[in-house]
């Protein structure tokens, strides 16, 4: 009897300790399970928040150029308002007292609207003539060989006055008819006009 209740203690015992440790190995696992899973959640709210803040990145871009075409656009049609409504210009000429006031008045802002106008053929127009004058300087003072400048020297000049001219010709080409198909785009857009001229 004694043998069988020291055998029961040291199976009880036995069993104790397997049921303990089995159980600590099923915490062990499902505390591992737990751990992975903070893990994959964590890293999939990283993920979200990635993507979350590169939508919303392209959404900022995007209204940004939004915005600016808006402010092109506004500055486009700003540019073109007149100075003077008709409607101020003809109480302006109603009177003889303010009819000399609104004849000099119009005289000036036709004249400084004829200038902005004149601006970009103008300038156009000078680029042209000076980088032209310049190689053709160059050009004598390679064909005089005088001493005021190298050959080497003038050839460089006319190198460089030969880019100039290809850069400057490109770049008021390109920026005239450029603009001029953004402006045409932009009053088609404003007023929904489909015309293709």
């Amino acid at each position: 009897m004694i043998g069988e209740a020291a055998l029961g203690v040291l199976t009880g015992l036995v069993g104790t300790v397997a049921t303990s440790w089995l159980n600590m190995r099923s915490q062990r696992e499902k505390n591992s399970h737990e751990v992975q899973m903070v893990k994959v959640q964590t890293e999939a709210m990283i993920a979200e928040s990635n993507a979350n803040i590169r939508v919303t990145e392209t959404q900022v871009a995007g209204d940004i150029e939004r915005m600016e075409v808006e402010a092109y656009s506004q500055s486009i049609k700003e540019g073109n308002k007149q100075a003077l409504s008709n409607k101020v210009l003809e109480r302006l000429f109603q009177s003889p007292y303010t009819m000399l006031f609104g004849v000099i008045l119009a005289f000036l802002l036709g004249f400084v609207d004829f200038l902005k106008h004149l601006m970009r053929p103008g300038l156009t127009a000078y680029l042209v003539f000076v980088s032209t004058w310049l190689t053709w300087e160059a050009t004598k003072i390679i064909q005089a060989k005088q001493e005021i400048l190298s050959a080497t020297m003038a050839t460089e000049i006319f190198t460089d006055m030969v880019n100039v001219i290809f850069y400057l010709t490109v770049s008021v080409v390109t920026w005239w008819f450029g603009d001029r198909r953004v402006a045409k785009f932009l009053y088609r857009l404003d007023d929904g006009n489909s015309r293709s001229n």
